[in-house]
């Protein structure tokens, strides 16, 4: 290689020393201009004297009477020089480019970057003409794609950062594009990301054993569109709704399941409804009085929870059939002294809370009161718990919160200009939401019991009735309000996302879960919010 470079850098060498030579032989700076000299001729005459080999041609004349003569021995004489040179110029380039072929690649290189340096812009541009068509001749047809030159598994992480609609946008670059932005894996990590998965993990299986194929294999690319079409609807408000008619008086609560809607009215009934055909399928009659909180649970054989004006929590087992369905109370819980206002069960654990000022929690096997919670100085109106806290909202405009072992409060947030009607709470998201008679929602912080946020009628297009009912879930609010209205909110900004009309009536309780919203109202109907696509 040394003996190569050697032998081709001499001869640059020489090329030179010919190119430079015959370049001072033919432009000398002696020939810069024409020389001119003058005879001792009796008239005087003064004669002019051009090289020939001169590239600037000024003749100077000192007779007018010799100028056309001048002109056209000096016109000949640059033409025949233009010719030279251009025979000159094609001979010695032809040398050149024998001689670069003679280099070897690296040697190429280094000419062509020297070359380069030495351009100005008008080479520069007449460079970028003749080379545009001939960048990539030689190369392989995917040269400029970066995905094709890179490893898969990083091709595979770059793709994996980019979000869903930018990701469908590469797809549609190429085939290799196509094949690459199709890949499960990346539709699978979407799919389960928090912004997309269910927040009901019994629903969130139930839609992927529905796009598994035979082989066993989930479509998660069809999953993540289903997902993203759905959360598309909720944050638009698009849905179908569907109306159930049979109460008399109005609506107090409102559960379902995956076929049922049950809704319990203050003529003291409650009434199971098919969810396909709106159908009424069967009414339970065991309350004296209004029916003013439920729960449902179960699935082959329905539990169900409820609590009345009469005092009482009543624990029915429901069974529905394609051709007859059955009930039959399996128990009832005395103990409050007033109305069992709300009610919520996990397992065999029910909290209630009452109009006697109390939350009592019960064991519902066998009915006995396990302790009961005295702290309110009104009436509970809502109540939730998990198995670490209980969380109780009063007519007394407290929210208290209580630990679930001992029944001791732990703290009391005062905020809200009126009773608090309904809440919820996460401990995993550090969270309480509350609605309250005074048309306010109030986001609180758990472990502090700061109020963090407000939600009015006035800066934040809040609702203009007091807020009857509230649900929440990973991402989302569900409010009803006495402004006839179902608004949904961001849980993490506070931004409403949507508004809901369609009752007649104040909404007074609702329940839902990823795929819908079930509603009841002053007006005596039920309705089903549905936003799957």
């Amino acid at each position: 290689m040394r003996a190569s470079l050697s032998k081709s850098d001499n001869a640059l060498s020489s090329l030179t020393s010919v190119i430079n030579s015959r370049f001072k032989r033919h432009h000398s700076i002696d020939d810069d201009y024409p020389v001119i000299s003058s005879s001792s001729s009796s008239n005087d005459e003064k004669k002019i004297h051009v090289d020939t080999h001169s590239d600037h041609r000024v003749p100077l004349i000192n007779n007018d009477d010799d100028n056309n003569t001048a002109a056209t021995t000096t016109t000949t004489t640059t033409n025949q020089q233009m010719i030279f040179q251009k025979s000159l110029f094609s001979s010695e380039l032809m040398k050149v480019v024998e001689w670069f072929n003679q280099l070897n690649d690296r040697q190429k290189e280094t000419l062509l970057r020297e070359i380069l340096n030495s351009c100005s812009s008008p080479q520069w541009h007449i460079l970028s003409l003749l080379t545009t068509d001939n960048w990539h001749r030689d190369c392989p047809s995917d040269c400029s794609d970066p995905l094709a030159q890179l490893p898969f598994d990083i091709s595979f992480y770059i793709l994996s950062l980019l979000d869903p609609v930018s990701l469908a946008r590469c797809s549609r670059v190429n085939k290799l594009w196509y094949y690459l932005c199709s890949h499960p894996e990346l539709w699978h990590q979407l799919a389960k990301h928090k912004k997309w998965s269910f927040s009901s993990h019994l629903l969130d299986q139930q839609q992927i054993e529905f796009h598994t194929n035979e082989q066993k294999q989930a479509q998660w690319k069809q999953i993540f569109i289903e997902r993203y079409r759905l959360r598309s609807r909720w944050l638009n408000g698009r849905c179908d709704v569907k109306t159930f008619h049979g109460h008399v008086e109005g609506v107090s609560c409102v559960q379902f399941d995956s076929q049922t809607i049950i809704s319990g009215c203050t003529d003291g009934t409650i009434k199971v409804w098919d969810m396909n055909t709106t159908n009424e399928i069967i009414t339970l009659v065991g309350h004296s009085r209004s029916v003013r909180c439920l729960h449902v649970d179960g699935i082959n054989e329905v539990r169900l929870v409820s609590g009345s004006n009469d005092r009482s929590i009543k624990v029915w087992s429901i069974s529905i059939n394609q051709t007859w369905s059955k009930c039959a109370c399996k128990l009832t819980l005395l103990g409050h002294t007033d109305t069992v206002r709300c009610l919520v069960v996990r397992d065999d654990i029910c909290v209630s809370g009452s109009h006697d000022h109390s939350v009592k929690v019960w064991n519902l096997t066998n009915g006995s009161c396990l302790q009961t919670l005295v702290d309110h100085t009104d009436k509970v109106l809502c109540v939730q718990f998990n198995w670490q806290y209980i969380v109780s909202g009063s007519t007394d405009k407290t929210i208290k919160i209580w630990h679930y072992s001992d029944g001791s409060c732990l703290r009391t947030l005062s905020a809200h200009n009126g009773s608090v009607t309904c809440l919820y709470f996460d401990q995993e998201q550090d969270l309480i939401v509350s609605g309250s008679l005074d048309y306010d929602i109030r986001f609180w912080q758990l472990s502090t019991g700061d109020c963090c946020q407000k939600i009015d009628w006035i800066s934040k297009e809040g609702h203009r009735g007091v807020i009857r009912a509230l649900k929440a879930d990973s991402w989302r609010v569900v409010s009803g309000a006495d402004d006839k209205t179902i608004k949904v909110w961001d849980i993490r900004t506070g931004v409403r996302l949507c508004t809901l009309k369609n009752h007649t009536d104040g909404v007074t309780c609702l329940s839902f879960n990823d795929y819908m919203i079930v509603s009841g109202s002053f007006d005596g109907s039920v309705k089903l919010w549905n936003f799957r696509p």
